[in-house]
């Protein structure tokens, strides 16, 4: 841990203490949705196909163990579980919507002394998705994938006074999301806002054996918008202190396969982002797994 042995590097020193949060007059916290990539794997449906598809998604943070005045304060989930419904109006394009969850209970805080979000709220989210795929050699073998989407969140948040700077100096542990006293501060007020999130991709992808039998892998660079907010201050807001903040860009790989009406995908990718971002994210990890359910034929083997 970085605040151990800083404590350890100091002559002299006693016992090694935990990392301690600014005692600043007001602490602003939410839950916000985490970076990650739209889940796609580069290919889209055959032409007429309804597609249903859920994606359980693994996120990691950095926490930031010794925040200073004005530092983000947020919680993001570990996890993620996501649907999509997305109708193939041709053999290269998807349109569809898509939905995101992410319990209370799977929240993960990003800096030593994050308040809690009272009522344990959920993170929601939802938006249109389109998807396109163009094939880049005759056997259509290699392929260049591009999605993109925008989700609207419900982002809870929450406002808390210092009340016992005494109390607040000793760093105590995360208190329960149904307290309205924390640490050394009293709950003012808890609400929750509408935010937007846009999330673009390049998916280039190269499948192996005919027609792709034996699955295909697919790299990805994209970018997204993240949050931040003023998690410690002395100064009052009226209201939340959340702001977006990007894009952030995301490089990854993953591999897909597909049998008749059923497809499965892994995504491994990294949020470019560092000790100096609002949120330090390392890398994440997703799962989807969809099904084909054909509408109508039409023949695009010359498309």
């Amino acid at each position: 841990m970085r605040c151990l042995a800083l404590a350890a590097s100091i002559v002299g020193l006693g016992t090694l203490t935990g990392c301690l949060a600014p005692t600043t007059t007001y602490r602003y916290s939410a839950y916000a949705p985490a970076v990650r990539p739209v889940p796609f794997d580069g290919r889209t449906a055959p032409a007429g196909t309804l597609h249903f598809e859920g994606t359980a998604t693994n996120t990691w943070v950095q926490e930031n163990e010794a925040p200073q005045i004005h530092d983000t304060a947020l919680f993001i989930p570990r996890w993620t579980a996501e649907g999509a419904v997305l109708l193939a109006v041709s053999s290269h394009v998807e349109l569809g919507v898509r939905a995101a969850y992410a319990d209370y209970a799977w929240a993960q805080q990003t800096a030593v002394g994050t308040m809690p979000v009272p009522n344990a709220p959920a993170s929601l989210g939802w938006g249109p998705e389109v998807r396109l795929s163009f094939p880049l050699d005759e056997q259509k073998r290699l392929a260049l994938g591009l999605a993109g989407n925008f989700m609207s969140y419900q982002v809870p948040y929450a406002e808390w006074t210092l009340v016992n700077p005494a109390v607040a100096a000793t760093g105590n542990p995360p208190c329960s999301p149904s307290a309205a006293t924390c640490d050394g501060y009293s709950l003012v007020d808890t609400k929750s806002e509408s935010h937007t999130v846009y999330s673009v991709g390049i998916y280039p992808s190269y499948a192996f054996g005919d027609r792709g039998r034996y699955g295909h892998v697919f790299a990805l660079l994209g970018g997204t918008n993240g949050f931040a907010n003023d998690g410690f201050t002395n100064q009052a807001s009226n209201g939340s202190t959340v702001t977006s903040v990007g894009p952030i860009w995301i490089v990854g790989g993953g591999y897909a396969i597909g049998y008749e009406w059923f497809k499965a995908s892994a995504l491994v990718y990294l949020p470019m982002t560092d000790r100096s971002s609002p949120v330090e994210y390392g890398p994440g990890m997703m799962f989807t797994i969809g099904v084909n359910a054909p509408l109508w034929s039409r023949d695009e083997s010359n498309d």
